[in-house]
């Protein structure tokens, strides 16, 4: 809505992510095999990526879903800000229950299930170990 309204660019980290794995780019293969497996992708590598974003596309304004995190995340968006000349004007922290939290964690949890599931790995264990039995 906001973006919407002011056309301001949104993105998360998340997506920054999925579409360097798209890409193929070196950062994105790095980070794939992180992701797929439920790890969390190092600060240093989401800082260069969300420089490298704000470079591109955060001249006139911007809207970061879900960053920064952490305090050191927090820190170095300040950095970046102050190197790129551009302020930051306002900060909006939205709470959610403990539900909500838990409601999306199995969400992405059965989405991982199922990707895992369909793997032509998976297909190939499944006939290994039927042609075991």
């Amino acid at each position: 809505m906001i973006t919407r309204q002011f056309g301001i660019p949104v993105t998360s980290t998340g997506a920054i992510l999925r579409r360097e794995r798209d890409l193929g780019t070196p950062l994105g293969q790095e980070t794939a095999e992180v992701l797929r497996s439920g790890g969390l992708v190092s600060d240093k590598i989401i800082i260069e990526l969300i420089e490298d974003w704000l470079r591109l596309h955060g001249g006139h304004g911007f809207v970061f879903d879900g960053f920064p995190r952490t305090l050191p995340q927090a820190e170095s968006l300040m950095s970046i800000l102050a190197r790129l000349r551009s302020a930051l004007d306002l900060a909006i922290w939205l709470e959610v229950s403990e539900q909500t939290v838990r409601d999306r964690i199995m969400g992405r949890l059965q989405r991982i299930e199922r990707a895992v599931c369909q793997s032509p790995h998976m297909s190939l264990l499944r006939r290994s170990i039927r042609a075991a039995q």
